[in-house]
């Protein structure tokens, strides 16, 4: 049994993730995107900003038979980078901040979802 809840372990992965050069940003699904959508609007609301929910774009399980952390990223790549040497950038940025948060096993899987151009100086958005 761990003691660290899996919007901590998101949110860790999340930053982790978005520290590595060539990921744009990360990609929500849907579900996390509907999710989304609501927290922004309660945002506006409440604070008269938006910023996206905490680790949108990742998706983190604990499973308790196995001890062993489950964790999907879904990364938007800046134009001109490798998919597949950003993404094992990403896996490895990703199990240092899992086991940073909860020591013990960790399986994660990178999706890059897709290739965005002309990323110089922001941040994509959706």
């Amino acid at each position: 049994m761990t003691a660290v809840d899996a919007r901590g372990v998101e949110r860790a992965v999340a930053h982790a993730a978005l520290s590595v050069p060539g990921v744009a940003g990360l990609q929500p699904g849907l579900g996390r995107s509907l999710a989304d959508a609501a927290h922004t609007a309660h945002t506006q609301r409440v604070s008269g900003t938006a910023a996206p929910a905490p680790g949108a774009g990742v998706r983190a399980r604990y499973a308790r038979d196995s001890g062993v952390w489950h964790v999907e990223v879904r990364c938007v790549l800046a134009e001109g980078r490798r998919a597949l040497d950003t993404a094992r950038a990403v896996r490895a940025r990703a199990l240092t901040a899992v086991n940073q948060q909860a020591p013990g096993g960790c399986v994660v899987t990178v999706t890059i979802t897709r290739v965005v151009g002309d990323v110089r100086g922001r941040a994509w958005t959706g």
